[in-house]
């Protein structure tokens, strides 16, 4: 039948076209009332709605999948005798909203911080990043409405009669805050914009600005939703329904199908591994919405039904056999499949033995008619063969299915199955990972796709949690990228970072544009003379720290903030002292800094020069050639292996220039990169009395970039946001200082607000680091090798053993023959909170930081940027072939 919910004076073309428009939806929908989460429809029956908690699934074991099905269902089966509306939604990410969160979250942003919020902000802007809603509408009971009259009821009579659906309001409420629904009572909003929605169906979201002032609507309210919406159906039979409306100061129309759910046949769930069979939806890669009818049916009444069902068949199975006609397949197929159901009835599970019955709507839009067979076809691609997809004529009367308060159009495609069944369908389940306040980092790309929002210092400033975060993988697999965007991120927002980089490609970030005048790389085979000075690397305190009663000694707390701050300058005049001692040990061979003496005659030397942060290890020399003691021979051997040392590149790096300055020291880098590039660094299973000059020379080069960036992070106020990356983090496992550096900094990192990243080829270096219970949050990039793969999902808190390390191996796929570079790459992300998603990071967008972090060997540009080719030495000969040939 032809419909409108807009009145309009039937016109000339309308009548050739068939096109009809019936009368305003103000004066044909059902529902009159809405009190709280409560509506009220002509007919008086009252249905409370609630909205769902997300519900994770992805990367749960088999049993846990199991259980929240199995709790999914206890609930639907406590509400035996009572109809239930399940409406799927969706909600714009809110850009805007988030972009202000993010620029109010951060303090003393770099220059370009501007420029890049609003890229950011265009980037999330163009993703289909909607967030799911999921309604129940449960029926709760029927008014006294005294027939047609009921929108003449006194509000006294209402709210009296409400009163006694109290006791049911009150126990449906406690049935859906239960374990598998988690669903809580609908706000104004909510029903706001469930209306909004319902009306306006498949039309672009409406934009609302302002929050509901109140949670009481009538029929005086309706035309806030019904004004302006349009629908039409063009013919009696056409498989569409014309809805148009107003966005956004512009009129749109959508062709709208209702398609509906035919015969199902689904897998066994979660054991097949295609996951909740409502969530698969989540999977398209357009909107769409759902609207279900479940009636909750008593055991009793139902197998009263199969008893029918099956009387049946075994009248129609005796009637073959009075005729001696072999009885089809199917007969006996049936009468066996309803065996099974009374069996099930009868006997099974308190509570999962309760059937359902239910009408299923998926509604589907777009701007032509091409499009709209395309997406259907795209339905039907996803959901067979284990669910068929119909597509019924009625297509008007379907569509009003989706409204609050509307009957069923039709009782055809009655879908009966177990409540186990309609458990499995978990439409609440979705990909929700992240916390929304920070740096966009991708989105979700396992069911569905979120947006992956990621502050690395919520978690210390407002769960109280370390900062350590552990990202995985093998070569190739993006973990170095997926560092270096991080840190890009938040050295835009203004956060101090200090980069350990093995590999050196991370040294590029310094070179952008919008980095360039705040950063430093450091190249320790390239550096001037005295970047890593012992000390120069330990600083005096600020006394600034020391006003307030944090830093008081814990052993006198009567102590004054003075005499903490000078208790901290002796310490750090100590351990000047101390450091400077064991690095020009380090630096002799291991036969004559073992020796007593060697030890005597440093220590002397140590002692008597300057050990405030303008000391130099050349006055050591110096002090050794003046010892005049029995050692005096020792201590000139000893000053004179130092001077050799100080002349190698790594031993420059210690020793300042004679009459040189390193006062850049001074300088308040925002991002430094410690290149490490070219470090002969000693196998762990080396005796160090057989390492080389190079690998002994590089051991307290190590140590001090450690130094180094303990003292970026240890030097600045405790509550400062501050970031500590370690790229290639196995090979500072292979020294101690190295060890040690990891161990204190998942240790301090939440006392000193510190995001470490921890980047490393195999899970089980930061297993045997000794540093997995400080760890915060964890990346893992493609990962092949059975140990790499349960190491991995240890990390994760993933059980092994679910098939899961498959899936490690099968990240960022490459397909054979694929010659263009890829600019995305995949991780699984557990964020800290249990949650746990796989993701993709695009760095498309940035194609200079893409650039700057791409590892992958390519060939020499030319000028205009075209690879350059080779030149062919067999040109002439071909040439000289070809004019033979003339």
């Amino acid at each position: 039948m032809n419909r409108t919910t807009k009145a309009a004076a039937p016109s000339d073309a309308t009548a050739r076209t068939g096109r009809s428009r019936d009368k305003s939806a103000l004066d044909t929908l059902q529902l009159t009332d809405i009190i709280g989460n409560l509506t009220i429809t002509r007919s008086g029956q009252v249905t409370a709605w609630y909205v769902a908690s997300p519900q994770r699934w992805s990367f749960l074991t088999h049993g846990d999948c199991n259980q929240l099905i199995v709790a999914h269902a206890q609930r639907l089966a406590q509400l035996v005798g009572r109809r239930l509306h399940l409406r799927v939604t969706h909600r714009p990410y809110p850009v805007a909203r988030w972009a202000a969160d993010f620029h109010a979250s951060v303090s003393d942003p770099l220059p370009g911080w501007a420029a890049y919020l609003g890229e950011e902000q265009q980037k999330v802007a163009r993703l289909p990043l909607d967030d799911k809603v999921v309604y129940y509408g449960v029926s709760v009971g029927r008014l006294n409405t005294m027939g047609a009259a009921w929108q003449k009821l006194l509000r006294t009579s209402v709210d009296k009669q409400l009163k006694h659906l109290q006791q049911d309001i009150t126990a449906i409420d406690n049935v859906m805050a239960g374990p598998g629904m988690e669903a809580a009572p609908a706000q104004a909003a909510d029903m706001d914009w469930l209306m909004a929605r319902s009306v306006g169906l498949c039309l672009p979201a409406p934009l609302h600005t302002q929050p509901q002032p109140h949670d009481v609507w009538n029929l005086s309210d309706l035309p806030e939703w019904t004004d302006g919406i349009q629908w039409s159906s063009p013919a009696p039979y056409t498989p569409y329904v014309e809805i148009s409306g107003n966005r956004a100061g512009r009129r749109v129309t959508r062709h709208v199908a209702v398609l509906t759910l035919g015969r199902m046949e689904l897998p066994d769930i979660p054991e097949s591994g295609s996951g909740p069979w409502l969530q698969r939806l989540d999977r398209l890669p357009f909107s769409y919405e759902v609207s279900a009818t479940v009636d909750v049916r008593d055991s009793n009444e139902a197998g009263n039904e199969i008893l029918n069902q099956l009387n049946a068949v075994r009248h129609q199975w005796s009637h073959h056999r009075e005729h001696n006609v072999q009885p089809p397949i199917s007969l006996h197929r049936q009468a066996q499949t309803g065996q099974h159901i009374e069996d099930d009835i009868r006997h099974g599970a308190a509570g999962l033995s309760t059937r359902t019955r239910g009408w299923y709507r998926i509604a589907i839009a777009a701007t032509d008619q091409d499009t709209l067979n395309d997406r259907i076809q795209q339905v039907r691609q996803l959901m067979e063969p284990h669910v068929l997809i119909a597509r019924p004529h009625g297509q008007y009367h379907l569509a009003r299915e989706f409204i609050p308060g509307e009957p069923l159009s039709t009782t055809a495609y009655a879908r009966r199955m177990p409540v186990r069944t309609l458990g499995a369908a978990l439409p609440a389940v979705t990909s929700d990972i992240g916390d929304r306040r920070g740096p966009n980092l991708g989105y979700t790309s396992g069911a569905s796709r979120r947006p992956v929002m990621w502050h690395p210092w919520h978690a210390m400033e407002v769960r109280e949690a370390n900062g350590l975060t552990v990202m995985l993988g093998t070569q190739g697999s993006g973990k170095t990228a997926l560092l270096g965007t991080t840190v890009y991120h938040t050295s835009m927002m203004g956060v101090p970072w200090v980069v350990l980089d093995p590999s050196g490609p991370m040294r590029r970030l310094c070179q952008l544009p919008e980095l360039r005048p705040f950063s430093k790389a450091i190249d320790l085979m390239r550096a001037e003379p005295g970047t890593l000075n012992p000390f120069r690397l330990i600083t005096d305190p600020n006394p600034d720290h020391f006003t307030r009663d944090v830093y008081r000694d814990d052993d006198d707390p009567a102590a004054t903030a003075e005499q903490a701050y000078q208790l901290e300058m002796r310490r750090a005049t100590r351990m000047r002292a101390t450091l400077a001692t064991d690095i020009l040990l380090m630096l002799l061979p291991r036969e004559i800094a073992g020796r007593a003496e060697t030890h005597l005659v440093m220590q002397q030397a140590v002692d008597r020069v300057d050990t405030s942060v303008n000391g130099s290890p050349r006055d050591v020399i110096d002090q050794l050639r003046k010892l005049n003691t029995n050692l005096h021979e020792h201590a000139q051997s000893i000053a004179g292996m130092l001077e050799s040392a100080s002349e190698t590149p790594q031993g420059m790096l210690i020793f300042p220039a004679a009459h040189g300055d390193d006062s850049y020291h001074t300088r308040n880098w925002r991002l430094v990169v410690f290149n490490l590039r070219g470090l002969a660094l000693p196998s762990a299973d080396t005796d160090p009395a057989d390492w080389s000059v190079e690998e002994r020379l590089a051991m307290p080069t190590l140590h001090l970039a450690a130094w180094y960036a303990h003292s970026r992070i240890y030097d600045r106020d405790l509550s400062e946001r501050k970031g500590l990356g370690m790229d290639e983090a196995h090979e500072l496992q292979r020294v101690s200082s190295g060890r040690e550096l990891l161990r204190r900094t998942g240790r301090d990192s939440r006392k000193h607000n510190l995001r470490a990243l921890i980047s490393t080829q195999d899970g089980q270096d930061a297993l045997t680091a000794g540093i997995d219970n400080w760890i915060n949050s964890v990346f893992v990039g493609r990962t092949v090798g059975l140990d790499a793969q349960r190491a991995a999902l240890k990390l994760l808190k993933i059980e092994s053993g679910n098939g899961y390390e498959e899936m490690l191996a099968g990240l960022s796929p490459h397909a054979r023959g694929q010659n263009q570079r890829r600019g995305d790459r995949e991780f699984i992300f557990a964020d800290g909170t249990g949650a746990v998603e796989r993701i993709t990071v695009p760095l498309r967008h940035r194609p200079e930081l893409l650039a700057a972090l791409d590892t992958t060997p390519r060939q020499r540009e030319d000028a205009t940027g075209a690879q350059s080719a080779p030149a062919n030495p067999w040109a002439h000969f071909a040439t000289a072939s070809e004019g033979a040939g003339q």
